[in-house]
């Protein structure tokens, strides 16, 4: 069985990565200082944002996990094995996805909508679905942690804009983090590999 704490860990890793690529947050800060928007209102976005994300991202998660189950009818074991193809299959999509962003010619993150913020985060389907061994409460918990990372996360990324030290982070480039959770997914699966049960 994946230990529980090794699985909450990696989400909440997965979610503080993701919603720090630029990408995610420069396209609210844009537009909250076009619009002039109050502190409340513009962490108040963010918040929905991160939330948004997490919900989107969870949601499609639990449905992939109650088809495997019906599907499979209740084996556990399978819908492990499906995670570990997930989680190499999606980290190769965000590594070649990184690479395919960093080719494109006058790319501006400023010009991203806040809509491709929430779009779904396909790196906590595998950690789902590995999560659907424990009881439902654990799996909530995995998920809360996922949740609660993505708005922290992003909220802090928006206060760091108003900073010095926002600046360099809104330099950085979005295929970094591309790169990073792709790694991360592959290192979990390895890890899923040859500790299946701990």
């Amino acid at each position: 069985m994946i230990p529980f704490l090794f699985l909450l860990s990696v989400a909440i890793i997965i979610a503080l990565t993701h919603m720090i690529a630029p990408d995610h947050w420069i396209p609210l800060v844009s537009l909250a200082s076009k619009n002039k928007y109050s502190n409340p209102k513009k962490f108040g976005i963010a918040s929905l944002i991160g939330g948004g994300h997490a919900a989107i991202s969870g949601f499609l998660a639990l449905l992939i996990v109650i088809f495997g189950l019906i599907f499979l009818k209740g084996y556990v074991n399978d819908l492990i094995d499906i995670s570990i193809i997930l989680l190499i299959a999606i980290g190769a999509y965000f590594i070649i996805n990184g690479y395919s962003e960093s080719r494109e010619p006058n790319r501006s993150i400023e010009n991203s909508i806040i809509a491709v913020s929430v779009f779904p985060d396909l790196a906590i389907i595998p950690i789902i679905i590995s999560a659907s061994q424990y009881p439902l409460v654990d799996a909530l918990i995995i998920f809360l942690g996922f949740f609660i990372a993505s708005v922290i996360s992003i909220n802090i990324m928006v206060f760091l804009s108003s900073l010095t030290i926002g600046e360099r982070f809104s330099k950085m480039k979005p295929e970094h983090m591309d790169y990073a959770i792709g790694v991360l997914l592959f290192m979990t699966a390895i890890v899923v590999i040859l500790f299946p049960s701990f």
